[in-house]
């Protein structure tokens, strides 16, 4: 009797020790299961398999665990969660790889050496229910680090990226709108018409709304219009011009705080023509990643071109970048020394969004300022040459009326320290919108 009831007492004990599998299960929907290898590559048995409540590591220069190594080590991050069917977007920042996957569909892939960068991917998810993430990781030398967070941008029947659009039959945005739609953007020109059948051609309003997820940063938005428009951000006017006046076109930056931003815009026609547009550098629009068209309406003034001109001492050749070449040249601090120019020849008037060209060397100023000469005005766009590595970067969008006075340039004086950076001078781009 007393060796059996210490039998029990022992097998009790035993397995108290392992969680029973009723037991362990739940906690796949309650923590993240991370799995680190001592290898770059995932491979072999993971050195160390635990649970983790929250998703997101900063390591710096150390490693996850003693067994594992600083430098050259990996990661596998797996959680099943209850998601609602709609859209969803995920922000990924890592140094230096990862790739992120749903329910096995791979939506982001950044398998990359290379310092912290943001990458976004949209996914909609067409079911409600549980799904499953899973993030493989890997570490190089140096920093290491790896953060994730998603939004719902919109649910079943929501169009992402649209604004709203209210119109209303009074110049007041009075009352009840005579008719409200969802815009894909606010880029219009009505002429002496109206928008629509059930709007009046005249002594008309609207007010635009939509909701974004903005990282923080310093962002330049354009408005043209004829006649009236005030533009909130989350309810703070930034730009009020309330009065009846032929078109405008008007060019500001404002600092915008990180997270998901209310954009409100409004608008007033009195008599004659009326236009409405309005863009935001940075807007994610419907949070898809830029895939180039090979019909796009393009043009583009390379280095060697006609329409570059350079204005200054001798620049250095360099090998790389668009078409095989570019020139660059040391900074300076304060007082420019020399100049390049870009000067296209546009088919119509019209918005163009103008892309600069960034090699992947000779390009380390952090402060290129390029100048956009564009419909009697100049915008100023600085960018950090040091970034980016053979690709086109945006300089935003402007409006050209393409008479063959309108071009961009840079100089090479940056606020650096003279000699200390190096500016490269590659192809622009002018893309009609």
């Amino acid at each position: 009797m007393k060796k059996s009831f210490w039998v029990v007492i022992i097998l009790l004990l035993v397995l108290s020790a392992f969680p029973l599998a009723s037991q362990a299960a739940p906690l796949t929907k309650l923590s993240w299961r991370a799995e680190y290898f001592d290898n770059p590559n995932l491979s072999g048995q993971p050195q160390l398999s635990i649970f983790e409540p929250r998703f997101g590591h900063d390591w710096g220069y150390g490693s996850p665990a003693p067994e594992i190594p600083v430098d050259h080590f990996s990661a596998r991050f797996t959680r099943t969660m209850h998601f609602e069917k709609g859209t969803y977007l995920f922000l990924l920042t890592v140094d230096d790889g990862a790739r992120v996957w749903i329910d096995g569909k791979l939506i982001i892939d950044a398998w990359s050496i290379g310092r912290k960068e943001q990458v976004k991917a949209k996914i909609r998810l067409d079911t409600t229910g549980d799904h499953e993430i899973q993030v493989a990781y890997f570490e190089h030398t140096g920093l290491a680090s790896i953060q994730m967070e998603w939004v719902q941008l919109g649910g079943e029947n929501d169009i992402v990226g649209a604004w709203k659009g209210e119109y209303f039959g009074n110049r007041n945005l009075a009352g009840t709108p005579v008719m409200t739609r969802q815009d894909s953007a606010i880029n219009f020109d009505w002429n002496s018409g109206s928008p629509h059948p059930r709007v009046p051609r005249d002594n008309f309003s609207v007010r635009w709304t939509r909701s974004i997820y903005l990282a923080a940063g310093h962002y330049t938005f354009r408005v043209q219009h004829d006649d009236g428009m005030r533009v909130y951000i989350d309810d703070k006017i930034i730009y009020d011009s309330w009065f009846d006046q032929e078109v405008s076109y008007e060019v500001g930056i404002v600092p915008i705080k990180e997270g998901f931003r209310t954009l409100r815009v409004e608008f007033y026609d009195h008599v004659g023509n009326a236009v409405a547009r309005f863009s935001i550098d940075g807007d994610p629009g419907d949070y898809t990643d830029t895939v180039p068209d090979p019909n796009e309406q393009a043009t583009i003034v390379d280095n060697s071109d006609p329409g570059f001109m350079w204005y200054g001492p001798s620049p250095y050749a360099g090998r790389g970048g668009f078409g095989g070449d570019f020139v660059w040249t040391y900074n300076r601090s304060t007082t420019a020394v020399s100049v390049g120019k870009w000067m296209p020849s546009l088919p119509a008037a019209g918005n163009y969004e103008v892309f600069a060209y960034i090699p992947a060397n000779r390009s380390t100023s952090r402060s290129a300022t390029y100048r956009i000469q564009h419909f009697g005005r100049v915008a100023a766009r600085t960018i950090d040459q040091n970034r980016y590595q053979d690709e086109f970067v945006s300089l935003g969008m402007y409006y050209f009326d393409a008479r063959g006075n309108e071009f961009v340039t840079l100089q090479d004086n940056t606020g650096e320290g003279s000699g200390s950076t190096q500016l490269a001078f590659d192809a622009v781009k002018f893309v009609k919108r």
